[in-house]
Protein backbone atom coordinates (compact mmCIF):
# COMPACT_ATOMS: atom_id res chain seq x y z
CA UNK A 1 0.00 0.00 0.00
CA UNK A 2 2.96 2.54 0.89
CA UNK A 3 4.57 1.67 -2.69
CA UNK A 4 0.92 2.57 -4.06
CA UNK A 5 1.29 5.92 -2.28
CA UNK A 6 4.64 6.87 -3.34
CA UNK A 7 3.76 5.96 -7.20
CA UNK A 8 0.93 8.05 -7.06
CA UNK A 9 2.44 11.22 -5.84
CA UNK A 10 5.18 10.79 -8.03
CA UNK A 11 3.26 10.33 -10.78
CA UNK A 12 1.50 13.74 -9.62
CA UNK A 13 4.40 15.42 -9.19
CA UNK A 14 5.38 14.83 -13.12
CA UNK A 15 2.26 15.79 -14.42
CA UNK A 16 2.20 19.15 -12.23
CA UNK A 17 5.89 19.77 -13.80
CA UNK A 18 4.60 18.81 -17.11
CA UNK A 19 1.38 21.55 -17.35
CA UNK A 20 3.40 24.48 -14.93
CA UNK A 21 3.18 27.33 -16.54
CA UNK A 22 6.54 28.59 -18.48
CA UNK A 23 8.86 30.73 -16.52
CA UNK A 24 9.93 34.34 -18.11
CA UNK A 25 9.86 34.51 -21.73
CA UNK A 26 13.60 34.76 -23.78
CA UNK A 27 14.02 38.30 -24.13
CA UNK A 28 15.23 39.65 -27.31
CA UNK A 29 18.32 41.68 -27.17
CA UNK A 30 17.05 43.71 -29.41
CA UNK A 31 14.79 46.98 -30.23
CA UNK A 32 12.36 47.38 -32.85
CA UNK A 33 12.51 51.10 -33.82
CA UNK A 34 9.78 52.10 -37.11
CA UNK A 35 10.61 51.59 -40.16
CA UNK A 36 9.28 55.44 -40.86
CA UNK A 37 11.51 56.70 -38.33
CA UNK A 38 13.63 60.03 -38.97
CA UNK A 39 16.31 58.46 -37.47
CA UNK A 40 16.06 55.12 -38.87
CA UNK A 41 15.57 56.56 -42.52
CA UNK A 42 19.09 58.39 -41.41
CA UNK A 43 21.02 55.24 -40.72
CA UNK A 44 19.34 53.50 -43.95
CA UNK A 45 20.76 56.50 -45.98
CA UNK A 46 24.66 56.77 -44.15
CA UNK A 47 24.63 52.65 -44.59
CA UNK A 48 23.46 52.68 -48.77
CA UNK A 49 26.07 55.53 -49.34
CA UNK A 50 29.13 53.84 -47.66
CA UNK A 51 27.71 50.86 -49.81
CA UNK A 52 28.04 52.49 -53.00
CA UNK A 53 30.94 54.28 -52.12
CA UNK A 54 33.09 51.99 -50.77
CA UNK A 55 32.88 49.94 -54.41
CA UNK A 56 34.83 50.33 -56.95
CA UNK A 57 32.73 47.98 -59.24
CA UNK A 58 28.70 47.88 -60.35
CA UNK A 59 26.17 50.48 -60.14
CA UNK A 60 24.69 52.83 -57.54
CA UNK A 61 22.30 51.39 -55.88
CA UNK A 62 19.07 53.09 -54.34
CA UNK A 63 16.27 52.09 -51.91
CA UNK A 64 12.94 50.31 -52.94
CA UNK A 65 11.86 49.98 -49.34
CA UNK A 66 13.23 49.67 -45.72
CA UNK A 67 12.62 45.79 -44.70
CA UNK A 68 13.23 45.23 -41.26
CA UNK A 69 15.44 46.93 -38.79
CA UNK A 70 16.87 45.90 -35.56
CA UNK A 71 18.37 48.19 -33.19
CA UNK A 72 20.75 46.37 -30.47
CA UNK A 73 21.88 48.88 -28.02
CA UNK A 74 25.61 49.03 -26.52
CA UNK A 75 26.53 49.22 -23.50
CA UNK A 76 28.58 52.39 -23.37
CA UNK A 77 27.18 54.38 -26.57
CA UNK A 78 25.84 54.15 -29.48
CA UNK A 79 23.51 51.53 -31.26
CA UNK A 80 24.46 48.75 -34.00
CA UNK A 81 21.80 48.71 -36.45
CA UNK A 82 20.99 45.67 -38.60
CA UNK A 83 19.07 46.18 -41.54
CA UNK A 84 17.73 44.53 -44.65
CA UNK A 85 16.92 46.65 -47.39
CA UNK A 86 14.85 46.58 -50.68
CA UNK A 87 17.42 48.19 -53.58
CA UNK A 88 18.09 48.04 -56.96
CA UNK A 89 19.99 49.54 -59.53
CA UNK A 90 20.46 52.72 -61.15
CA UNK A 91 21.95 54.32 -64.33
CA UNK A 92 24.94 55.42 -62.51
CA UNK A 93 27.83 53.86 -61.74
CA UNK A 94 29.95 53.80 -58.75
CA UNK A 95 32.91 55.64 -60.54
CA UNK A 96 30.60 58.68 -60.80
CA UNK A 97 30.35 58.83 -56.87
CA UNK A 98 27.00 60.03 -57.14
CA UNK A 99 24.43 59.98 -54.08
CA UNK A 100 21.95 57.61 -55.01
CA UNK A 101 19.36 59.97 -54.44
CA UNK A 102 20.84 61.81 -57.58
CA UNK A 103 20.61 58.47 -59.79
CA UNK A 104 17.85 57.65 -62.10
CA UNK A 105 15.72 54.46 -61.47
CA UNK A 106 16.64 52.34 -64.49
CA UNK A 107 13.79 51.91 -66.95
CA UNK A 108 11.24 48.49 -66.10
CA UNK A 109 12.68 46.31 -68.34
CA UNK A 110 16.44 46.57 -67.54
CA UNK A 111 15.71 46.58 -63.78
CA UNK A 112 18.12 44.63 -61.14
CA UNK A 113 16.72 44.00 -58.13
CA UNK A 114 16.78 42.33 -54.49
CA UNK A 115 18.18 42.61 -50.86
CA UNK A 116 21.10 44.02 -48.54
CA UNK A 117 21.69 43.09 -45.37
CA UNK A 118 23.95 45.94 -43.66
CA UNK A 119 25.78 45.74 -40.15
CA UNK A 120 26.06 49.43 -39.09
CA UNK A 121 27.35 51.07 -35.72
CA UNK A 122 25.72 54.63 -34.56
CA UNK A 123 27.24 56.53 -32.23
CA UNK A 124 25.90 59.93 -32.28
CA UNK A 125 27.64 61.35 -29.24
CA UNK A 126 30.88 60.49 -30.66
CA UNK A 127 30.04 61.14 -34.35
CA UNK A 128 30.52 57.72 -35.41
CA UNK A 129 28.60 56.51 -38.30
CA UNK A 130 30.90 53.11 -39.25
CA UNK A 131 29.69 50.21 -42.13
CA UNK A 132 30.81 47.21 -40.61
CA UNK A 133 29.77 44.52 -43.20
CA UNK A 134 26.91 44.08 -46.00
CA UNK A 135 25.73 41.32 -48.29
CA UNK A 136 23.75 42.33 -51.28
CA UNK A 137 21.91 39.66 -53.79
CA UNK A 138 20.33 40.99 -56.72
CA UNK A 139 18.67 39.62 -60.33
CA UNK A 140 17.83 41.05 -63.43
CA UNK A 141 13.51 41.15 -64.10
CA UNK A 142 12.95 37.78 -65.47
CA UNK A 143 12.90 37.44 -69.38
CA UNK A 144 9.34 36.04 -69.69
CA UNK A 145 8.32 39.22 -67.45
CA UNK A 146 10.17 41.37 -69.94
CA UNK A 147 8.53 40.12 -72.74
CA UNK A 148 5.12 40.27 -71.57
CA UNK A 149 5.69 43.73 -70.34
CA UNK A 150 7.40 44.83 -73.66
CA UNK A 151 7.64 42.29 -76.30
CA UNK A 152 10.06 45.08 -78.62
CA UNK A 153 12.70 45.64 -75.72
CA UNK A 154 16.03 44.74 -75.61
CA UNK A 155 16.80 41.15 -73.70
CA UNK A 156 19.21 40.86 -71.01
CA UNK A 157 22.77 39.44 -72.58
CA UNK A 158 25.89 38.05 -71.19
CA UNK A 159 28.39 40.65 -71.17
CA UNK A 160 31.47 38.40 -71.54
CA UNK A 161 30.38 37.01 -74.53
CA UNK A 162 32.97 37.70 -77.69
CA UNK A 163 30.15 39.86 -79.94
CA UNK A 164 29.56 42.51 -76.66
CA UNK A 165 33.19 43.22 -75.70
CA UNK A 166 33.47 43.80 -79.89
CA UNK A 167 30.52 46.49 -79.83
CA UNK A 168 32.51 47.84 -76.75
CA UNK A 169 35.41 48.14 -79.04
CA UNK A 170 34.17 49.48 -82.03
CA UNK A 171 31.90 52.26 -80.44
CA UNK A 172 34.76 52.97 -78.46
CA UNK A 173 36.91 53.78 -81.54
CA UNK A 174 34.51 56.04 -82.69
CA UNK A 175 34.74 58.24 -78.83
CA UNK A 176 38.92 58.15 -79.21
CA UNK A 177 38.36 59.19 -82.93
CA UNK A 178 35.92 62.11 -81.56
CA UNK A 179 37.00 63.06 -78.38
CA UNK A 180 39.39 65.95 -77.13
CA UNK A 181 41.44 63.61 -74.53
CA UNK A 182 44.84 64.23 -74.62
CA UNK A 183 45.23 60.44 -74.56
CA UNK A 184 43.33 57.50 -75.60
CA UNK A 185 41.23 54.96 -73.52
CA UNK A 186 40.88 51.77 -73.31
CA UNK A 187 38.31 49.30 -73.09
CA UNK A 188 38.43 47.98 -68.93
CA UNK A 189 35.12 45.68 -68.27
CA UNK A 190 31.88 45.40 -70.08
CA UNK A 191 29.07 45.92 -67.13
CA UNK A 192 25.76 45.02 -69.15
CA UNK A 193 24.72 43.62 -72.35
CA UNK A 194 21.52 42.92 -74.68
CA UNK A 195 20.17 42.48 -77.71
CA UNK A 196 17.83 43.47 -79.51
CA UNK A 197 16.75 42.61 -83.79
CA UNK A 198 15.94 46.02 -85.32
CA UNK A 199 16.61 47.11 -88.90
CA UNK A 200 18.93 43.79 -88.02
CA UNK A 201 20.91 42.81 -85.09
CA UNK A 202 21.29 45.97 -82.33
CA UNK A 203 23.83 45.48 -79.40
CA UNK A 204 23.58 47.60 -76.77
CA UNK A 205 26.51 47.51 -74.27
CA UNK A 206 27.82 49.39 -70.79
CA UNK A 207 30.98 49.08 -70.16
CA UNK A 208 33.88 51.29 -67.93
CA UNK A 209 37.21 52.32 -70.22
CA UNK A 210 40.54 53.48 -68.87
CA UNK A 211 42.82 56.12 -70.01
CA UNK A 212 46.20 54.70 -71.47
CA UNK A 213 49.58 55.98 -72.10
CA UNK A 214 49.39 57.00 -75.79
CA UNK A 215 48.70 60.45 -77.25
CA UNK A 216 46.47 61.43 -79.01
CA UNK A 217 49.23 63.24 -80.88
CA UNK A 218 50.52 59.67 -82.07
CA UNK A 219 49.36 57.25 -84.59
CA UNK A 220 48.03 54.34 -83.44
CA UNK A 221 47.29 51.50 -85.56
CA UNK A 222 45.94 48.91 -82.07
CA UNK A 223 44.78 51.41 -79.13
CA UNK A 224 44.28 47.65 -77.25
CA UNK A 225 48.31 48.00 -77.61
CA UNK A 226 48.36 50.86 -75.13
CA UNK A 227 49.43 50.35 -72.08
CA UNK A 228 47.25 51.62 -69.55
CA UNK A 229 48.07 54.43 -67.23
CA UNK A 230 48.42 53.64 -63.17
CA UNK A 231 44.81 53.53 -61.78
CA UNK A 232 45.68 56.45 -59.30
CA UNK A 233 46.70 58.35 -62.39
CA UNK A 234 44.34 57.53 -65.20
CA UNK A 235 41.02 58.92 -65.64
CA UNK A 236 38.27 56.78 -65.59
CA UNK A 237 34.98 56.56 -67.68
CA UNK A 238 31.49 55.29 -68.35
CA UNK A 239 30.17 54.78 -71.45
CA UNK A 240 26.53 53.37 -73.04
CA UNK A 241 27.58 51.92 -76.94
CA UNK A 242 25.62 50.32 -79.67
CA UNK A 243 26.37 48.94 -82.84
CA UNK A 244 23.23 48.38 -85.13
CA UNK A 245 24.06 46.06 -88.30
CA UNK A 246 21.49 46.74 -91.17
CA UNK A 247 20.41 44.18 -93.19
CA UNK A 248 18.34 46.74 -95.14
CA UNK A 249 21.30 48.84 -96.72
CA UNK A 250 23.96 46.85 -95.07
CA UNK A 251 24.99 49.70 -93.06
CA UNK A 252 26.54 49.77 -89.53
CA UNK A 253 25.54 52.84 -87.14
CA UNK A 254 27.48 53.26 -84.01
CA UNK A 255 26.85 55.00 -81.22
CA UNK A 256 28.58 56.10 -78.06
CA UNK A 257 28.16 58.14 -75.11
CA UNK A 258 30.79 58.37 -72.28
CA UNK A 259 31.50 60.20 -68.92
CA UNK A 260 34.85 60.80 -68.03
CA UNK A 261 35.77 60.96 -64.45
CA UNK A 262 39.02 62.20 -62.91
CA UNK A 263 41.35 60.17 -61.20
CA UNK A 264 40.30 58.14 -58.01
CA UNK A 265 42.46 60.06 -55.65
CA UNK A 266 43.58 58.27 -52.63
CA UNK A 267 41.48 59.06 -49.22
CA UNK A 268 44.99 60.58 -47.95
CA UNK A 269 45.64 62.78 -51.08
CA UNK A 270 42.01 64.27 -50.91
CA UNK A 271 42.78 64.75 -46.92
CA UNK A 272 46.21 66.85 -48.27
CA UNK A 273 43.68 68.92 -50.85
CA UNK A 274 41.45 69.76 -48.52
CA UNK A 275 44.19 71.11 -46.60
CA UNK A 276 45.18 73.19 -49.31
CA UNK A 277 48.46 71.60 -49.98
CA UNK A 278 47.54 71.18 -53.95
CA UNK A 279 50.44 70.91 -56.40
CA UNK A 280 49.43 73.63 -58.50
CA UNK A 281 46.44 75.54 -59.57
CA UNK A 282 44.54 76.73 -62.06
CA UNK A 283 42.98 80.46 -62.80
CA UNK A 284 39.78 78.92 -61.57
CA UNK A 285 40.95 77.03 -58.73
CA UNK A 286 41.38 73.87 -60.30
CA UNK A 287 44.14 71.33 -59.61
CA UNK A 288 46.35 71.32 -62.40
CA UNK A 289 48.39 67.98 -62.48
CA UNK A 290 51.29 67.81 -64.61
CA UNK A 291 50.59 64.09 -66.15
CA UNK A 292 47.87 65.49 -67.71
CA UNK A 293 47.30 68.10 -69.33
CA UNK A 294 44.05 69.97 -69.87
CA UNK A 295 41.90 68.56 -72.62
CA UNK A 296 43.22 70.58 -75.87
CA UNK A 297 41.08 74.04 -76.52
CA UNK A 298 38.94 72.62 -73.60
CA UNK A 299 37.79 75.05 -70.62
CA UNK A 300 37.69 73.60 -67.38
CA UNK A 301 33.72 72.79 -67.11
CA UNK A 302 33.40 72.60 -70.93
CA UNK A 303 31.16 69.51 -72.73
CA UNK A 304 31.99 68.05 -75.97
CA UNK A 305 29.98 66.00 -77.97
CA UNK A 306 30.30 62.56 -76.47
CA UNK A 307 32.31 63.17 -73.51
CA UNK A 308 31.23 64.72 -70.25
CA UNK A 309 33.45 65.72 -67.41
CA UNK A 310 31.65 64.22 -64.23
CA UNK A 311 32.76 65.75 -60.58
CA UNK A 312 32.29 63.72 -57.30
CA UNK A 313 30.09 64.81 -55.08
CA UNK A 314 30.25 65.31 -51.28
CA UNK A 315 29.17 62.42 -49.86
CA UNK A 316 28.81 61.74 -45.52
CA UNK A 317 31.94 60.60 -43.87
CA UNK A 318 32.11 56.78 -42.96
CA UNK A 319 33.59 57.59 -39.97
CA UNK A 320 34.58 60.88 -38.26
CA UNK A 321 38.23 61.32 -37.11
CA UNK A 322 38.43 60.21 -33.47
CA UNK A 323 39.90 57.31 -31.34
CA UNK A 324 37.23 55.35 -31.78
CA UNK A 325 38.27 54.98 -35.46
CA UNK A 326 41.02 52.62 -33.87
CA UNK A 327 39.04 49.62 -32.87
CA UNK A 328 36.43 49.96 -35.76
CA UNK A 329 37.35 47.30 -38.44
CA UNK A 330 37.65 47.81 -42.19
CA UNK A 331 33.94 47.71 -43.62
CA UNK A 332 33.65 43.77 -45.03
CA UNK A 333 31.10 42.95 -47.84
CA UNK A 334 29.95 42.17 -51.66
CA UNK A 335 27.17 42.78 -54.55
CA UNK A 336 26.59 39.97 -56.26
CA UNK A 337 24.11 39.64 -59.00
CA UNK A 338 22.61 36.29 -60.09
CA UNK A 339 22.00 35.11 -63.83
CA UNK A 340 17.95 35.95 -64.84
CA UNK A 341 15.76 33.49 -65.15
CA UNK A 342 13.45 32.44 -67.87
CA UNK A 343 10.02 32.16 -64.74
CA UNK A 344 8.91 35.20 -62.92
CA UNK A 345 10.76 36.03 -59.64
CA UNK A 346 10.57 38.33 -56.54
CA UNK A 347 12.21 38.70 -53.91
CA UNK A 348 10.11 35.77 -51.93
CA UNK A 349 12.03 33.90 -54.46
CA UNK A 350 15.98 34.94 -54.87
CA UNK A 351 17.73 31.30 -54.73
CA UNK A 352 21.05 30.81 -53.96
CA UNK A 353 22.29 29.56 -57.33
CA UNK A 354 25.26 30.01 -58.94
CA UNK A 355 26.72 33.70 -59.08
CA UNK A 356 27.53 35.00 -62.28
CA UNK A 357 28.82 38.62 -61.09
CA UNK A 358 30.36 40.21 -58.00
CA UNK A 359 30.87 43.67 -57.80
CA UNK A 360 30.48 44.03 -61.13
CA UNK A 361 32.80 41.55 -62.37
CA UNK A 362 32.02 38.21 -64.31
CA UNK A 363 32.60 34.98 -62.12
CA UNK A 364 32.63 31.93 -64.67
CA UNK A 365 30.82 28.83 -63.28
CA UNK A 366 33.82 26.71 -63.56
CA UNK A 367 35.79 29.00 -61.69
CA UNK A 368 35.80 27.22 -58.24
CA UNK A 369 33.80 28.90 -55.47
CA UNK A 370 32.23 32.02 -57.48
CA UNK A 371 31.05 33.64 -54.46
CA UNK A 372 33.58 34.59 -51.55
CA UNK A 373 32.44 33.72 -48.24
CA UNK A 374 31.98 36.17 -45.62
CA UNK A 375 34.09 35.32 -42.45
CA UNK A 376 31.84 35.76 -39.16
CA UNK A 377 33.91 38.85 -37.97
CA UNK A 378 29.97 39.76 -36.26
CA UNK A 379 30.37 37.19 -33.60
CA UNK A 380 34.11 37.03 -32.82
CA UNK A 381 35.49 36.81 -29.10
CA UNK A 382 37.00 40.15 -28.03
CA UNK A 383 40.10 40.46 -29.04
CA UNK A 384 40.40 37.49 -31.24
CA UNK A 385 42.27 37.92 -34.67
CA UNK A 386 40.38 37.47 -37.76
CA UNK A 387 41.84 36.59 -41.07
CA UNK A 388 38.95 37.84 -43.77
CA UNK A 389 39.15 36.09 -46.85
CA UNK A 390 37.15 38.99 -48.51
CA UNK A 391 37.04 40.75 -51.65
CA UNK A 392 39.11 43.16 -49.77
CA UNK A 393 42.03 40.36 -49.27
CA UNK A 394 43.60 38.84 -46.09
CA UNK A 395 42.86 41.71 -43.01
CA UNK A 396 44.29 40.85 -40.12
CA UNK A 397 41.70 42.76 -37.36
CA UNK A 398 41.73 42.45 -34.11
CA UNK A 399 38.75 43.91 -32.07
CA UNK A 400 39.53 45.22 -29.32
CA UNK A 401 36.98 45.10 -25.73
CA UNK A 402 36.29 49.09 -26.06
CA UNK A 403 34.47 48.42 -29.41
CA UNK A 404 31.23 47.96 -29.73
CA UNK A 405 29.89 44.16 -30.55
CA UNK A 406 28.91 43.10 -33.63
CA UNK A 407 26.65 39.83 -33.64
CA UNK A 408 25.86 37.19 -36.39
CA UNK A 409 23.45 39.19 -38.83
CA UNK A 410 19.87 37.97 -36.96
CA UNK A 411 17.52 35.95 -38.17
CA UNK A 412 15.34 37.55 -36.16
CA UNK A 413 12.96 40.16 -38.15
CA UNK A 414 11.53 43.25 -36.76
CA UNK A 415 8.25 43.15 -34.68
CA UNK A 416 7.10 46.62 -35.65
CA UNK A 417 3.80 47.49 -37.71
CA UNK A 418 5.48 49.98 -39.46
CA UNK A 419 7.49 47.38 -41.31
CA UNK A 420 8.44 47.08 -44.14
CA UNK A 421 7.98 50.77 -44.54
CA UNK A 422 6.72 52.56 -47.29
CA UNK A 423 7.72 52.30 -51.17
CA UNK A 424 10.01 54.57 -52.26
CA UNK A 425 8.36 53.89 -56.03
CA UNK A 426 5.03 54.11 -56.81
CA UNK A 427 5.49 52.08 -60.33
CA UNK A 428 3.32 48.83 -60.03
CA UNK A 429 6.15 46.78 -62.06
CA UNK A 430 8.05 47.19 -59.28
CA UNK A 431 6.01 46.92 -56.14
CA UNK A 432 5.27 43.55 -57.48
CA UNK A 433 8.47 42.32 -57.60
CA UNK A 434 9.17 43.19 -53.75
CA UNK A 435 7.36 40.76 -50.77
CA UNK A 436 4.13 41.79 -49.85
CA UNK A 437 4.35 40.52 -46.39
CA UNK A 438 6.99 40.43 -43.07
CA UNK A 439 7.66 37.19 -42.10
CA UNK A 440 8.10 37.27 -37.79
CA UNK A 441 11.25 34.69 -37.09
CA UNK A 442 10.49 35.01 -33.45
CA UNK A 443 7.25 35.61 -32.59
CA UNK A 444 7.33 34.97 -28.35
CA UNK A 445 10.37 37.01 -28.05
CA UNK A 446 10.07 40.66 -26.63
CA UNK A 447 12.12 43.95 -26.69
CA UNK A 448 14.02 44.84 -23.47
CA UNK A 449 12.39 47.79 -21.81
Amino acid sequence: MALLILLFLGIQALCSQAFSPPGKELQSPFLFPACNDSAVESAVDVALGQINTGRTEGYVLRLNRIFSVLEHPQETSGSVFYLILDVAETECHVLSRKLWKNCQARHQHETVFGQCRATLYINNPRRIAHLHSYECTLRPVPTRSILMLCPDCPIFGCPTEPKYLETAVVSLAKFNSESTEAHYFSVLNVTKASMQWVVGPAYFVEFTIQETSCSRNESIADISKCKPLPFEKAHTGFCRGSVVNSQVDHHQFVRIDCKIYEPQVPAIEKQKETDGHKLGHGRDGSHEDPHHPRRKGAHPHQKHQHGHRQHEEKHPSPTEASEAALYLEKTVGWVKVLPPQQEHVSLHTLPESPVEYIDGNPVLPEVGKPVPNLPDIHGAPDGEKILTDGPRGNLGLIKPKTGPVFLSFPNELSHSDTCPGEPTTSDSFILNLLPRKLIKELPTATPLS
